[in-house]
Protein backbone atom coordinates (compact mmCIF):
# COMPACT_ATOMS: atom_id res chain seq x y z
CA UNK A 1 0.00 0.00 0.00
CA UNK A 2 1.32 3.44 -0.90
CA UNK A 3 1.22 6.42 1.51
CA UNK A 4 -1.79 7.76 -0.39
CA UNK A 5 -3.74 4.67 0.58
CA UNK A 6 -3.93 5.28 4.31
CA UNK A 7 -4.76 8.10 6.70
CA UNK A 8 -2.04 10.24 8.21
CA UNK A 9 -3.19 9.96 11.84
CA UNK A 10 -6.07 8.79 13.99
CA UNK A 11 -6.74 12.41 14.94
CA UNK A 12 -7.41 13.23 11.29
CA UNK A 13 -9.46 10.04 10.97
CA UNK A 14 -11.58 11.00 13.97
CA UNK A 15 -12.11 14.50 12.58
CA UNK A 16 -14.16 13.02 9.76
CA UNK A 17 -16.51 11.04 11.98
CA UNK A 18 -16.78 13.82 14.56
CA UNK A 19 -17.55 16.34 11.81
CA UNK A 20 -20.32 14.29 10.19
CA UNK A 21 -21.80 13.08 13.48
CA UNK A 22 -21.82 16.39 15.34
CA UNK A 23 -21.36 19.39 13.07
CA UNK A 24 -23.61 18.02 10.34
CA UNK A 25 -25.74 15.41 12.10
CA UNK A 26 -26.75 17.59 15.06
CA UNK A 27 -27.25 20.75 13.03
CA UNK A 28 -30.58 22.50 12.84
CA UNK A 29 -30.54 22.11 9.06
CA UNK A 30 -30.07 18.34 9.22
CA UNK A 31 -32.76 17.95 11.86
CA UNK A 32 -35.10 19.84 9.53
CA UNK A 33 -34.35 17.33 6.77
CA UNK A 34 -34.88 14.19 8.82
CA UNK A 35 -37.73 15.34 11.03
CA UNK A 36 -40.49 14.22 8.60
CA UNK A 37 -38.88 10.78 8.32
CA UNK A 38 -38.48 10.46 12.08
CA UNK A 39 -42.09 11.47 12.61
CA UNK A 40 -43.22 8.91 10.04
CA UNK A 41 -41.18 6.04 11.49
CA UNK A 42 -41.55 6.89 15.20
CA UNK A 43 -45.23 7.44 16.04
CA UNK A 44 -44.53 8.78 19.53
CA UNK A 45 -42.93 11.86 17.95
CA UNK A 46 -46.37 13.14 16.95
CA UNK A 47 -46.36 15.02 20.24
CA UNK A 48 -43.02 16.71 19.56
CA UNK A 49 -42.14 19.44 17.11
CA UNK A 50 -39.00 19.89 15.07
CA UNK A 51 -37.54 22.31 17.60
CA UNK A 52 -38.07 19.74 20.36
CA UNK A 53 -36.08 17.17 18.40
CA UNK A 54 -33.27 19.63 17.70
CA UNK A 55 -33.00 20.49 21.39
CA UNK A 56 -33.09 16.81 22.33
CA UNK A 57 -30.19 16.06 19.97
CA UNK A 58 -28.21 18.95 21.46
CA UNK A 59 -29.08 18.87 25.15
CA UNK A 60 -26.06 19.68 27.35
CA UNK A 61 -25.74 17.85 30.64
CA UNK A 62 -22.99 15.94 32.46
CA UNK A 63 -22.91 12.30 31.44
CA UNK A 64 -21.20 9.33 33.03
CA UNK A 65 -20.70 7.60 29.68
CA UNK A 66 -18.34 9.09 27.09
CA UNK A 67 -20.19 7.85 24.00
CA UNK A 68 -23.40 9.47 25.28
CA UNK A 69 -21.77 12.82 26.00
CA UNK A 70 -22.82 16.04 24.28
CA UNK A 71 -20.49 18.24 22.24
CA UNK A 72 -19.83 20.66 25.08
CA UNK A 73 -18.84 18.19 27.80
CA UNK A 74 -17.31 15.45 25.60
CA UNK A 75 -13.73 16.69 25.77
CA UNK A 76 -13.77 16.58 29.58
CA UNK A 77 -14.18 12.82 29.24
CA UNK A 78 -11.06 12.77 27.09
CA UNK A 79 -9.11 15.00 29.48
CA UNK A 80 -9.85 12.57 32.31
CA UNK A 81 -8.52 9.61 30.35
CA UNK A 82 -5.49 11.57 29.16
CA UNK A 83 -4.49 12.49 32.70
CA UNK A 84 -4.82 8.87 33.85
CA UNK A 85 -2.88 7.53 30.85
CA UNK A 86 0.00 9.91 31.55
CA UNK A 87 0.19 8.63 35.12
CA UNK A 88 0.10 4.98 34.04
CA UNK A 89 2.73 5.36 31.33
CA UNK A 90 5.01 7.33 33.66
CA UNK A 91 4.68 4.61 36.29
CA UNK A 92 3.16 7.01 38.80
CA UNK A 93 -0.15 5.11 39.02
CA UNK A 94 -1.03 1.48 39.67
CA UNK A 95 -3.96 -0.22 37.98
CA UNK A 96 -5.52 -0.64 41.43
CA UNK A 97 -5.65 3.16 41.72
CA UNK A 98 -7.82 3.60 38.63
CA UNK A 99 -11.40 3.10 39.88
CA UNK A 100 -11.20 5.66 42.67
CA UNK A 101 -9.05 8.07 40.64
CA UNK A 102 -11.48 7.86 37.75
CA UNK A 103 -14.39 8.67 40.02
CA UNK A 104 -12.54 11.63 41.51
CA UNK A 105 -11.74 13.03 38.07
CA UNK A 106 -15.39 12.66 36.97
CA UNK A 107 -16.45 14.58 40.05
CA UNK A 108 -13.81 17.25 39.40
CA UNK A 109 -14.45 17.74 35.67
CA UNK A 110 -18.17 17.02 35.33
CA UNK A 111 -19.68 17.04 38.80
CA UNK A 112 -20.97 13.48 38.56
CA UNK A 113 -19.75 10.31 40.25
CA UNK A 114 -20.11 6.75 38.88
CA UNK A 115 -22.10 4.33 41.00
CA UNK A 116 -20.04 1.37 39.79
CA UNK A 117 -17.08 0.54 37.56
CA UNK A 118 -19.32 -0.22 34.58
CA UNK A 119 -20.29 3.45 34.62
CA UNK A 120 -16.69 4.37 35.35
CA UNK A 121 -13.31 2.93 34.55
CA UNK A 122 -14.55 -0.17 32.69
CA UNK A 123 -16.82 1.58 30.18
CA UNK A 124 -14.26 1.78 27.34
CA UNK A 125 -12.50 -1.07 25.55
CA UNK A 126 -9.36 0.92 24.69
CA UNK A 127 -7.11 0.05 27.63
CA UNK A 128 -8.15 -3.60 27.78
CA UNK A 129 -7.09 -3.99 24.13
CA UNK A 130 -3.87 -2.04 24.63
CA UNK A 131 -4.89 1.17 22.86
CA UNK A 132 -3.03 3.56 25.12
CA UNK A 133 -2.71 7.07 23.74
CA UNK A 134 -5.78 6.76 21.53
CA UNK A 135 -8.23 8.85 23.54
CA UNK A 136 -6.65 12.25 22.72
CA UNK A 137 -7.33 11.59 19.04
CA UNK A 138 -11.02 12.21 19.71
CA UNK A 139 -10.33 15.73 20.95
CA UNK A 140 -7.87 16.32 18.11
CA UNK A 141 -10.67 15.19 15.81
CA UNK A 142 -13.05 17.69 17.40
CA UNK A 143 -10.50 20.47 17.00
CA UNK A 144 -10.04 19.66 13.30
CA UNK A 145 -13.81 19.36 12.85
CA UNK A 146 -14.10 22.91 14.19
CA UNK A 147 -11.55 24.01 11.61
CA UNK A 148 -13.51 22.32 8.83
CA UNK A 149 -16.69 24.04 10.01
CA UNK A 150 -14.96 27.42 9.81
CA UNK A 151 -13.28 26.80 6.46
CA UNK A 152 -16.05 25.06 4.49
CA UNK A 153 -17.94 27.79 2.60
CA UNK A 154 -21.72 27.79 2.94
CA UNK A 155 -21.86 24.62 5.02
CA UNK A 156 -25.29 25.29 6.48
CA UNK A 157 -26.79 26.03 3.09
CA UNK A 158 -25.23 22.88 1.69
CA UNK A 159 -26.79 20.76 4.43
CA UNK A 160 -30.16 22.49 4.11
CA UNK A 161 -30.25 21.85 0.36
CA UNK A 162 -28.98 18.25 0.66
CA UNK A 163 -25.75 19.03 -1.19
CA UNK A 164 -23.81 16.49 0.81
CA UNK A 165 -21.75 15.59 -2.24
CA UNK A 166 -20.23 19.08 -2.14
CA UNK A 167 -19.29 18.62 1.51
CA UNK A 168 -17.74 15.26 0.69
CA UNK A 169 -15.77 16.75 -2.19
CA UNK A 170 -14.44 19.52 0.06
CA UNK A 171 -13.21 16.93 2.55
CA UNK A 172 -11.73 14.86 -0.24
CA UNK A 173 -9.91 17.84 -1.69
CA UNK A 174 -8.59 19.21 1.59
CA UNK A 175 -7.86 15.98 3.50
CA UNK A 176 -8.59 12.60 1.96
CA UNK A 177 -6.70 12.89 -1.32
CA UNK A 178 -3.40 13.43 0.50
CA UNK A 179 -3.56 10.21 2.48
CA UNK A 180 -0.40 10.01 4.59
CA UNK A 181 1.86 12.02 2.28
CA UNK A 182 2.22 14.88 4.77
CA UNK A 183 2.53 14.80 8.57
CA UNK A 184 -0.70 15.90 10.31
CA UNK A 185 0.40 19.45 11.13
CA UNK A 186 1.76 20.04 7.64
CA UNK A 187 -1.47 18.72 6.14
CA UNK A 188 -3.51 21.13 8.23
CA UNK A 189 -1.30 24.06 7.30
CA UNK A 190 -1.53 23.19 3.61
CA UNK A 191 -5.30 22.71 3.71
CA UNK A 192 -6.46 25.22 6.32
CA UNK A 193 -3.50 27.56 6.82
CA UNK A 194 -3.46 26.68 10.51
CA UNK A 195 -2.61 23.79 12.81
CA UNK A 196 -4.53 22.28 15.76
CA UNK A 197 -6.11 25.61 16.64
CA UNK A 198 -8.92 25.05 19.21
CA UNK A 199 -10.29 28.56 18.63
CA UNK A 200 -12.43 27.31 15.75
CA UNK A 201 -14.01 24.61 17.90
CA UNK A 202 -14.66 27.04 20.74
CA UNK A 203 -16.19 29.56 18.34
CA UNK A 204 -18.42 26.84 16.88
CA UNK A 205 -19.62 25.79 20.34
CA UNK A 206 -20.21 29.38 21.46
CA UNK A 207 -22.13 30.18 18.28
CA UNK A 208 -24.28 27.08 18.57
CA UNK A 209 -24.97 26.97 22.29
CA UNK A 210 -24.69 30.61 23.34
CA UNK A 211 -25.52 32.49 20.14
Amino acid sequence: MTPVGRGVSMGVHESQSRFWENVVGRSREFVHLIYPLLKERLPFLKDYGEEDIYKYFNIVRPSLIRVDADEVTYNFHIALRYEIEKGLIAGKLDVSDLPSLWNDFMDKYLGVRPRNDAEGVLQDIHWSQGSFGYFPTYTLGNVIAGMIYAKLPGLRNKVASKRFNEIREFLRDRICKYGAIYPPKELLIRSFNDTYNPTYLLNYLREKYLG
